[in-house]
């Protein structure tokens, strides 16, 4: 909590007369009356409280009628308002619109020491009025429509159970904690429309779902302006005096605080800054728990995107300001995500739970203070705790806790071994041939591609990987849509249900084709001059089933895993829209396809831009011994003309064998025909006779 002072209230409400104090209330009906518990709630709007259940037993010490419900609120710290900075610092006029702006949006809630006190508006509060909701529950009303075309419209309750349980886990990131967990307090029917009631703070991960498909229907998710028209010009008109005097004051503290040399934002001491304590911004707990929430509001209309404060602040500073918990100020790791420094000296935090909302926060963060804490001697672990949550810090205390090369490979990740460049075993071009048509030729004519590999016994199967790492520069981008594809997408995480998995298996060069056709159009890089941005494996698979059950054994085919990237292009215009990451899988063999080859399966996974590091070797490729590769005569272990299945079959299994146990063709043959050509059974009469091989049974060097 910031340090409080003893200034008494000041603003509009300070200058009140008696006649304000001295409301007279009309007393409730006399007798005792039994309140029902369990009983449903509604509001004078008509709308079910979802979430509320009527309590019984109150005594003389619980709240009156008149006593206000214990919430804090702060304004949520995204807007669609834009404001940039003047050029002498921060601009006034753009400031002005910004805390306007502010006292009529609504109500966010923080959570943290003081939460359970319920407030306006978080700058209507902090200069006194107190009067910045035009609905008493303090939610924001949001409308959804697109559910009476939706299947779940023909639910008994028209489908609005349904709707609001699909809101509710869309807007709830995975990981999301139990207090995070969006939930919709109320909702109703109006005409066409659902309107929705929600917290502020979850405001716009509802409204993010707009266009979001929910039971075969668009959905269209807006917020619903809450004062307009005449009643918001009264507002503003009423508000006038009190927000130029409070705009005057935060914008000389801003620009007094910035350091534009050193980009530091100095929010050291705030509880005996003059201008803040002339507001009374401490003199109330409610007003100083939705100061800094509102302070952090207006450096976010004033740096309008990630790039502006990125290099407009590097360092934050808190000190003397007497925390005992991070949680009052935590919106500064979403309005300043990126610093690089951050001072919390002498404050009052006792433990690493006073940083608890801060952990896994400021993911580029390099220096950090603690010192002047109690945690100092009351956690003598907390550093190694601290250098955990945060992956780049290299200083703790001004001493060193990390090198600049445990960041590198904390960033590159730590494997049990090093990483190798790609293995492509492909004797006879065929794998290699595949890919370098296939990829060109899916981006412009997929239908020709479906008809040139694939056959009536062809399988395709795509799904969709939401939570798969994204690239360093891609994490602070907004959320990219996945409507195109998550209705064919057999992520077998999210598709339990046996029938569902089946049914997203496509057989057949039609079903195939067809789906492909309804998929964005793609741009693939070119395999040549931009390789670094592939990888590509190969590697023989025997026995596969023969199409033509002519060989019982099966034939012989390859397996081709491609991991790499592509844009997805506006078919009109064929401007790139969005990168996406991804991983296919083809297995191939022989057919009247293409080159004689048919796809027999063909998996795609999709998930988020990447990058390209996870497959860069960490190690010169000429310094790790390479495998002995065995080399048999021309066509040997390709399908060929006049060779039978049987003949493949059994050039791919000493093939196979050689490789794995460095013996000679000649001598992988011998030990496959005393096994009845069983490569198990081989392996283990391998690793019974291998210490009496004579020296001409192993490959040379």
């Amino acid at each position: 909590m910031l340090q409080r002072t003893s200034t008494p209230p000041t603003g509009p409400k300070a200058s009140r007369g008696p006649r304000h104090s001295s409301t007279t209330r009309t007393p409730a009906r006399g007798g005792i009356q039994k309140r029902r518990a369990g009983s449903l709630r509604v509001d004078q709007d008509g709308d079910v409280d979802m979430d509320t259940i009527v309590s019984s037993g109150r005594g003389r010490g619980g709240r009156g009628r008149g006593s206000q419900s214990s919430q804090t609120h702060n304004i949520s710290s995204r807007d669609s308002i834009r404001v940039k900075p003047g050029r002498n610092g921060l601009n006034p006029s753009a400031m002005q619109k910004a805390i306007i702006r502010g006292m009529s949006s609504g109500d966010a809630i923080v959570r943290g020491p003081k939460a359970g006190l319920r407030a306006a508006g978080v700058l209507d509060e902090a200069i006194g009025r107190g009067r910045g909701r035009d609905r008493r529950d303090g939610l924001d009303q949001i409308v959804v429509t697109g559910l009476k075309q939706s299947k779940a419209a023909s639910n008994p309750d028209g489908g609005i159970k349904a709707l609001v349980e699909f809101l509710e886990r869309k807007a709830t990131a995975p990981n999301a904690s139990a207090s995070e967990v969006v939930r919709i307090r109320k909702s109703r029917h109006e005409g066409d429309s659902v309107i929705i009631s929600v917290k502020p703070e979850d405001t716009l991960k509802i409204t993010r779902l707009d266009s979001y498909t929910f039971a075969g229907a668009s959905l269209a998710v807006q917020l619903r302006a809450s004062i307009s028209g005449h009643q918001g010009n009264l507002v503003e008109q009423e508000t006038s005096e009190a927000t130029v005097q409070l705009k005057d004051k935060m914008t000389a503290m801003l620009n007094r605080r910035y350091n534009s040399e050193l980009k530091l934002l100095d929010l050291s001491s705030l509880g005996s800054d003059p201008e803040l304590v002339s507001l009374g911004m401490f003199s109330s707990n409610a007003r100083e728990s939705k100061f800094f929430p509102a302070l952090m509001k207006v450096c976010d209309l004033v740096f309008t995107s990630p790039q502006q404060k990125r290099e407009a602040v590097v360092s934050v500073t808190l000190a003397n300001n007497t925390l005992t918990s991070v949680a009052s100020v935590t919106t500064l790791s979403q309005t300043f995500p990126e610093i690089k420094n951050l001072d919390l000296s002498n404050n009052q935090l006792k433990d690493l739970g006073a940083m608890e909302a801060w952990r896994w926060k400021f993911r580029d963060l390099d220096h950090l203070i603690l010192s002047g804490n109690p945690l100092e001697t009351d956690v003598p672990t907390y550093q190694a705790d601290i250098v955990k949550w945060y992956p780049k810090l290299r200083k703790l205390n001004a001493t060193q806790v990390r090198s600049d090369e445990d960041i590198k490979a904390g960033a590159k990740g730590k494997l049990p071994m090093h990483i190798l460049a790609p293995s492509f075993r492909d004797e006879a071009s065929i794998g290699e041939t595949f890919i370098k048509h296939f990829f060109p030729a899916y981006d412009t004519d997929r239908a020709a591609v479906a008809h040139g590999y694939y056959d009536s016994q062809s399988a395709f199967s795509l799904s969709v990987n939401t939570s798969a790492p994204r690239a360093q520069d891609a994490m602070n981008t907004k959320s990219i849509p996945w409507d195109a594809y998550i209705k064919k997408s057999r992520n077998l995480t999210k598709i339990t249900n046996l029938p569902a998995r089946m049914s997203r298996i496509l057989t057949g060069l039609e079903s195939i084709r067809d789906v492909w056709l309804t998929l964005p159009s793609t741009r693939h890089p070119d395999l040549l001059t931009e390789p670094h941005k592939w990888c590509i494996e190969c590697h023989s698979v025997p026995g596969l089933p023969d199409p033509t059950g002519q060989s019982p054994s099966g034939v012989g085919g390859l397996i081709v895993m491609v991991h790499g990237e592509f844009s997805e292009v506006d078919g009109t215009s064929n401007n790139i829209t969005t990168l996406r990451s991804f991983d296919r899988t083809f297995v191939l063999g022989p057919g009247g396809g293409i080159g004689g080859v048919r796809v027999i399966n063909d998996v795609l996974v999709l998930r988020a831009y990447g990058g390209s590091d996870a497959w860069k070797p960490d190690v010169d490729p000429t310094l790790i011994p390479q495998p002995l590769v065995p080399l048999g005569p021309e066509g040997f272990a390709v399908a060929q003309p006049g060779k039978s299945d049987e003949q493949l079959q059994k050039e791919l299994l000493a093939l196979e064998l050689s490789r794995t146990t460095g013996m000679t063709l000649e001598y992988s043959g011998l030990c496959l025909e005393q096994s009845a050509w069983d490569l198990e059974g081989a392996a283990q009469m391998f690793e019974q006779a291998k210490t009496n091989l004579p020296p001409d049974a192993w490959l040379s060097v």
